[in-house]
């Protein structure tokens, strides 16, 4: 029997892709942002990927009124 993936919204970590996905924020759009905001608390660093850490994510976005 497979084992089931987890969604998005299920995940501590979400990838890049999968978070503008889930926020419909574009990848580029979030990509600059990240490189722009270095001191993001939502963004994590592993080797050469980066990650998002979906909860504090989740509270940045909300906080939002523009993007």
């Amino acid at each position: 029997m497979a084992e089931r993936r987890l969604l998005p919204s299920e995940r501590i970590c979400m990838t890049i892709d999968e978070a503008a996905e889930y926020s419909l924020i574009g990848q580029n759009k979030l990509r600059d942002i990240i490189r722009e905001n270095p001191d993001l608390d939502f963004v994590l660093h592993k080797d050469s990927h980066t990650l998002i850490k979906r909860v504090l994510f989740e509270d940045w976005v909300t906080q939002l009124h523009y993007i």
